[in-house]
């Protein structure tokens, strides 16, 4: 009796297995076709139990086509690169799959890089992720997962795509394969990738890794003309006078304010002054407040008095940021003429105008200025800011006195506005019939 009931079920199971094989080995078949399609040099083909798997070659690189996912036609693609040896030690996966609390390297394509997550040698990333690269990359990725990791480069497909993405996938992988002269690569990405962020990135990595190569010197003097500002801006701030046009044409740009800004404050001294004035004009009147506070930092150098004036009004007229950068301008000239407005800054319902104005004066003020920071710094219980740069702005006017010490100044009684040692320190004594006023430490 059991055995007319196991019989029949050992004969289904055994029909069920047998069209299992058959259906494996019809699909076998498919892969062997496209693999021979796409010039691979096939070394296996097997089904063996729950196993499907198809290996070949083409060149140095090995190929693997294998089941993969939950779909009946799901497959993978994977292409063992053999070199470079450090290869192994590179990861590109989707950016949504990234490791937690990982290092990832920006390559400086916007798009590539909100797509992949990138970890590995720098230089060899770099060197690898050309243009053609990142574009093959995007591309396949947008059709199913890509990723390399281990030396292998993966793809999720299905069947039906296998013909078309093997020879895709094998020139990516012959073109991994063959970086070999790194720096030479990292040259040429440099002054040739479409990408400004790359051209940068891989300029960049140069400068901080190579300075003494010949091709670096090569690429900088190439990135002079770069269509980038940003890349043009870098290459002249590497070459010193050799950049020194170049970062002039850029500080004076219309484009970028960040930009003219930086150039600027890389060429500190070297901007004329003649050429921080005109530029300060223009970028007052278009409201480009970064490069004209680099502006008001160079003025500040000059000890022209037209230039005194200039940030003595910029400082009464602004409402913003420039106006606190007009006053330490001021400051940082040394000028006397910077006095007066400086003490009428130090009057203003500004805290941070007063505070700027207050440390202009220890650098430019006389002894005229001493009672009015002291007031200051009296009114000030509210803001301990104020207070603190008042009193340290009377403390640096005494130590520009020969022979003074903190808290023994006093405004001699022979001639107004002058400054002579108190008798007790910390006194701050005035003309005849004027009550004492103590300095605080």
């Amino acid at each position: 009796m059991w055995e007319l009931i196991v019989l029949p079920a050992l004969v289904g199971s055994s029909l069920l297995w047998g069209a299992i094989q058959v259906k494996r080995q019809r699909r076998l078949e498919k892969w062997l076709r496209a693999a021979k399609s796409c010039g691979l040099q096939v070394e296996k083909g097997s089904v063996w139990e729950s196993r499907l798997e198809l290996k070949a070659r083409a060149g140095p690189l090995e190929v693997r086509i294998e089941p993969f996912g939950r779909n009946k036609y799901g497959a993978r693609i994977v292409i063992v690169v053999p070199e470079p040896p450090e290869f192994a030690s590179v990861k590109i996966c989707r950016a949504r799959d990234k490791p937690l609390w990982s290092r990832e390297i920006e390559v400086g394509d916007e798009s590539f890089d909100r797509t992949f997550y990138v970890a590995g040698p720098v230089r060899l990333v770099r060197a690898l992720l050309d243009a053609k690269v990142r574009r093959l990359l995007i591309r396949k990725n947008a059709k199913g997962g890509i990723e390399i990791v281990q030396g292998e480069l993966r793809v999720e497909t299905s069947d039906r795509e296998i013909r078309e993405l093997v020879p895709i996938l094998l020139k990516l992988g012959h073109q991994l394969a063959q970086a070999q002269d790194t720096v030479r690569l990292l040259a040429d990405h440099a002054r040739r990738d479409p990408e400004a962020g790359v051209r940068l990135q891989n300029l960049l990595l140069l400068i901080h890794e190579l300075p003494e190569d010949p091709r670096t010197a090569v690429a900088l003097r190439t990135a002079l003309a770069d269509p980038s500002p940003r890349v043009r801006l870098r290459a002249a701030k590497e070459l010193g006078a050799e950049g020194r046009d170049v970062l002039l044409a850029l500080a004076g740009s219309k484009g970028d304010d960040a930009l003219s800004a930086q150039a600027i404050s890389i060429l500190g001294g070297e901007l004329p002054f003649e050429h921080a004035r005109s530029i300060l004009a223009l970028a007052l009147d278009r409201h480009r407040l970064l490069t004209a506070g680099a502006c008001l930092e160079r003025l500040g150098h000059s000890q022209d008095a037209a230039d005194v004036e200039t940030l003595a009004k910029v400082m009464a007229g602004e409402e913003n940021e420039l106006a606190v950068a007009a006053a330490l301008a001021l400051g940082a000239t040394g000028n006397a003429a910077a006095e007066p407005p400086l003490l009428l800054a130090l009057e203003k319902e500004r805290k941070d105008l007063q505070v700027a104005a207050a440390t202009a004066l220890g650098r430019a003020g006389s002894a005229a200025a001493v009672l009015p920071l002291q007031e200051a710094a009296e009114r000030s219980a509210l803001h301990p800011e104020l207070r603190k740069a008042a009193r340290q702005a009377i403390t640096d006017i005494q130590s520009r006195l020969s022979g003074a010490s903190p808290g023994q100044l006093s405004l001699a009684t022979s001639e107004a506005g002058q400054l002579s040692l108190a008798h007790e320190v910390g006194q701050l004594s005035l003309a005849a019939g004027a009550a004492p006023v103590r300095a605080e430490e």
